[in-house]
């Protein structure tokens, strides 16, 4: 695991922020989190690639993160948007794909909400990459301090 801070120039990070938290931005409701029988949490998300085929015109918005990190054989980049609430919750453990692999999850903006791998957790900063390998057990939360938490989740071999 690895938490790197400021991870593009600025300009670059910027830009992609200003679309992907733009109200012309589109979200799609799912209803569940981390475990499909606990509906009591919910969040939205724009799937930008999936299953070797590209879902979203914005797909090259992402260039300067998928170039630095060599994202070779990518498998899933989805963007993913965590309504605030009055208590931050913790979502049930999950593995994005049981098989070892490459991971990242790209903090769009900062709030008091982020991800726990194991009992580690790494919160939410503007412009910070968290690499680790996806296989592993890890929790995402919601945030109270901010109106949602934005964050791009990638998965590569």
């Amino acid at each position: 695991m690895k938490i790197i801070d400021n991870y593009l120039p600025y300009e670059s990070f910027l830009k992609i922020q200003k679309i992907l938290m733009s109200p012309d931005f589109a979200y799609y409701f799912n209803s569940t989190v981390a475990d499909e029988t606990d509906t009591n949490n919910f969040y939205f998300t724009h799937t930008i690639y999936d299953k070797n085929l590209v879902n979203s015109d914005y797909y090259h918005t992402l260039e300067p993160l998928l170039t630095k990190l060599d994202t070779m054989f990518l498998r899933r980049i989805k963007v993913n948007c965590y309504t605030r609430s009055e208590k931050l919750i913790k979502h049930k453990a999950h593995q994005d794909y049981e098989v070892a692999h490459k991971g990242a999850i790209y903090s769009l903006n900062t709030c008091n909400g982020g991800t726990y791998v194991g009992k580690k957790f790494i919160k939410s900063v503007a412009n910070r990459i968290l690499l680790f390998d996806p296989s592993v057990p890890h929790s995402s939360t919601n945030c109270t301090d901010e109106q949602a938490r934005f964050n791009i989740n990638i998965n590569w071999r």
